[in-house]
């Protein structure tokens, strides 16, 4: 066998490893793919209220979610296969519920969450839309970022 013969058969099977993670991560519980999951996942944005029964003392505590909605025909799924662990691991650092939502949801009107374009990360807390972050190049971004802190590398858009 010659270098271009092996060559070619490893970009075949990056390719073929490529769309199989893919499919992989778009079946799996990181994504959203009905209406009532997206609902769900939005719900967990509420605040919450605890009361210390010793103290009485209240702490209210604000959530986030972040939802990126993509195109899964698009090669940015393909592409974020790389990113979307960074990105998930700057979530969780900060205690924040990250999932990938199908644009292609019955019912689903991207009107409602101010999305003009796609991609789109989505940040909601208290279930309403607090920011929207449309394109590519600024989603990676936030991904190349050297921070982990999430929430500041967001207001800065």
């Amino acid at each position: 066998m010659d270098f271009n013969k092996i060559k070619s058969k490893i970009i075949e099977t990056k390719n073929k490893a490529v769309i199989k993670s893919a499919d992989l991560l778009s079946n799996s519980l990181f994504t959203i793919k009905t209406n009532e999951e997206l609902k769900k996942t939005i719900e967990k944005s509420k605040k919450t209220i605890f009361t210390n029964k010793e103290t009485w003392e209240t702490k209210e505590f604000n959530k986030k979610v972040i939802i990126i909605f993509w195109d899964e025909e698009s090669d940015f799924f393909k592409d974020s296969l790389i990113n979307f662990p960074v990105l998930a691991t700057k979530a969780f650092s900060q205690n924040i519920a990250l999932k990938l939502a199908k644009i292609k949801i019955e019912w689903l009107n991207l009107e409602d969450y101010n999305i003009k374009d796609i991609p789109s990360l989505v940040v909601f807390e208290n279930e309403k839309v607090i920011k929207v972050i449309s394109w590519r190049e600024n989603i990676l971004k936030l991904v190349k970022s050297i921070k982990l802190d999430i929430n500041k590398e967001i207001e800065k858009f």
